[in-house]
């Protein structure tokens, strides 16, 4: 195992949670500038940069999965037999925003204001569902 591997799997994990900076520019801003390069963390420099990077994004991570949970929630009050399935394909088909600028992602890699733009769709497609029954 590589003396790095904690602190990418750490990284990833918080680039897929939001954190919008690269690695170099996450070691600059952990270092105040003394360096970009992982090469020149000390142990236990590179320990608690790993350490922060899985704490920082914990919280952004929670709330996208709670978002993605209340959306597949919307397709349980469609009486979708598979919410979450059904939820996941809809939203990779829908995407967030309009025409050239609509941002079609795999479900996980949305980030929570995407995710609240996909659950304000799916109210509205869930108003209609309820228009239709209540026909």
């Amino acid at each position: 195992m590589s003396r790095y591997s904690a602190f990418f799997a750490a990284y990833n994990a918080s680039v897929k949670a939001g954190n919008p900076y690269s690695k170099e520019e996450q070691v600059s801003i952990f270092t105040n500038e003394r360096t970009e390069s992982l090469k020149d963390l000390s142990d236990q420099e590179l320990k608690e940069l790993t350490a922060l990077l899985n704490t920082s994004y914990v919280v952004d991570k929670t709330k996208a999965d709670k978002l993605r949970k209340a959306l597949i929630s919307i397709f349980h009050q469609m009486k979708y037999e598979n919410a979450a399935a059904a939820a996941k394909a809809w939203a990779e088909k829908m995407g967030v925003g309009a025409g050239e600028k609509n941002i079609k992602k795999p479900f996980n890699n949305y980030n929570n204001q995407e995710l609240k733009t996909l659950i304000f769709k799916a109210e509205i497609v869930l108003a209609d569902f309820r228009r239709r029954i209540n026909k």
